[in-house]
C-alpha cells in the first residue's frame, strides 16, 4: 500500500470518528435537553427535570465518548509498540 493510500484510509478514519463523536456528543444532551423541558411544562416544574436531564445527558455523552475512546487509543497504542 502506498503511502498516499495509507494517508487517505486514515483520513478517512478520522473523518468518521469525529462525525461519530460528534453525533455522540450532541444527540444524548439534545434528546435530554427536550425531554426535560417537556417534563417540566407538564408538571409546571421548572427548571428542575431540565437541570436533571441536562447532568444525565452530560453522564450518558461522557459514557458513550469513553467506550469509543479508550479502544481506539488502545489500539493505537498497541501499533506504536509493535513498530
Amino acid at each position: 500500500m502506498s503511502s498516499q493510500q495509507q494517508k487517505n484510509i486514515n483520513m478517512g478514519t478520522v473523518l468518521a470518528m469525529g462525525t461519530q463523536l460528534g453525533f455522540m456528543i450532541a444527540l444524548p444532551l439534545v434528546i435530554c435537553i427536550i425531554t426535560g423541558i417537556y417534563i417540566d411544562k407538564r408538571f409546571n416544574t421548572f427548571p428542575w427535570f431540565l437541570l436533571i436531564s441536562v447532568f444525565a445527558g452530560i453522564g450518558l455523552t461522557l459514557i458513550d465518548i469513553y467506550k469509543v475512546i479508550i479502544p481506539f487509543l488502545e489500539k493505537r497504542s498497541d501499533n506504536k509498540i509493535i513498530k
